[in-house]
């Protein structure tokens, strides 16, 4: 496992990745067919930090908050991965129609 201190360094660390991927986004600096890939790594690696603070961390297990915060952990989970996916579909997309266009 990794330790305790890392727990919440890991979900501080990928909430502020978010914010820097959205500032950036902002100013175009990333393109939108970038963005779902970049959000989509975050959000998988904060679901892992917060099921790493819900199981081992100050939350108590088997409380209401717990649960929720698990539930949460499994919807950035999945959403993450369906971002993951879409950007990995519009690039595999592009490179298709880009060599069918010759």
């Amino acid at each position: 496992m990794v330790p305790e201190m890392a727990d919440y360094a890991l979900v501080v660390a990928y909430l502020l990745l978010i914010g820097v991927f959205a500032v950036r986004y902002r100013r175009g600096e990333i393109s939108g067919r970038e963005l779902p890939i970049y959000l989509g790594m975050c959000l998988t690696w904060l679901a892992y930090g917060l099921l790493q603070v819900t199981q081992d961390g100050p939350v108590p297990t088997g409380t209401t908050l717990n649960y929720g915060l698990d539930a949460f952990a499994v919807v950035l989970l999945v959403a993450g991965i369906y971002l993951l996916y879409r950007g990995w579909r519009h690039d595999t997309g592009e490179v298709e129609s880009e060599v069918a266009n010759g």
